[in-house]
């Protein structure tokens, strides 16, 4: 009987367990999820790299690698314009403000200022679908002052695998690498997509001695509208590649960590 009565216990803390597990997946399919952003490209001669309290910037000599990783959830507000009433590209534009930003320069890891801290300066995720930055095609990266559409860096890319929109964002591999484009700051004279007079708004890292630095990117595009042919020597330095990755949120390590004590606890007891 005494058997009986904690085996039963044990299969009722397992069911518990998938139940919960069960409405959580359930909750974060259904409502807003945390991600991260991994991007990886390289800087090359256009782009600079100093400590901010120096006058003039300090070029890049040859291509330098970095990978870039921003965490960021689609609960917090969408900072692209809205569409309606605007056109496309917002239509399929969502813009958020990431939680932590670090970018790894040449094995040094730097913290980024985000939108959140620093509104001029400061980085917000940028994410298109299909549908927005151009079509039948994706792009993904870092924007300053999104509204506005200011600098950043934004690769294209023709697929993405698997496929999403940007109100059913997934966890997804950017494919088919088509070019980046990247600068600082907004536009002050002509279009984004063709800018005569860039604004230089350096992006504002940290690292670990607590040292301010400003990267600088100039205004700079690889993009091939006619012909995608990843082995052109047009493209210059490792190709770009981007992922998006869902997160768990803390709060559901949580829930989870509690479910696993508890069973594990009922696991103890049955075997004394």
């Amino acid at each position: 009987m005494k058997q009986n009565y904690f085996k039963a216990r044990w299969h009722r803390s397992v069911w518990m367990l998938i139940i919960a597990l069960a409405f959580i997946l359930a909750s974060k399919d259904a409502q807003a999820a945390p991600f991260e952003l991994i991007y990886s490209g390289s800087f090359n001669t256009q782009n600079a790299l100093n400590l901010a309290s120096q006058s003039s910037p300090t070029y890049f000599t040859e291509y330098t690698s970095f990978t870039l990783r921003a965490f960021f959830d689609t609960s917090s507000p969408n900072l692209a314009p809205p569409s309606p009433p605007l056109p496309p590209p917002f239509a399929g534009f969502r813009s958020y403000a990431p939680s932590l930003v670090t970018i790894d320069i040449g094995n040094q890891i730097y913290t980024v200022d985000s939108i959140t801290t620093n509104a001029t300066a400061g980085v917000a995720v940028a994410i298109f679908d299909r549908n927005a930055f151009f079509p039948g095609r994706y792009g993904i990266g870092i924007l300053q002052q999104p509204p506005q559409d200011g600098g950043g860096i934004v690769g294209d890319f023709q697929g993405a695998s698997p496929d999403y929109t940007v109100d059913t964002l997934t966890s997804t591999r950017f494919t088919g690498y088509y070019g980046v484009g990247y600068s600082s700051g907004v536009c002050l004279r002509g279009t984004p997509g063709n800018c005569q007079l860039p604004a230089v708004t350096p992006f504002v890292l940290h690292d670990s001695a607590n040292q301010t630095w400003a990267l600088t990117l100039g205004n700079y595009e690889e993009d091939y509208p006619v012909v995608h042919d990843p082995t052109s020597e047009n493209i210059p330095g490792p190709l770009n590649q981007a992922q998006l990755v869902a997160t768990p949120e803390p709060g559901t390590l949580g829930v989870v960590g509690v479910a696993l004590a508890a069973v594990l606890g009922s696991s103890r007891r049955r075997r004394k």
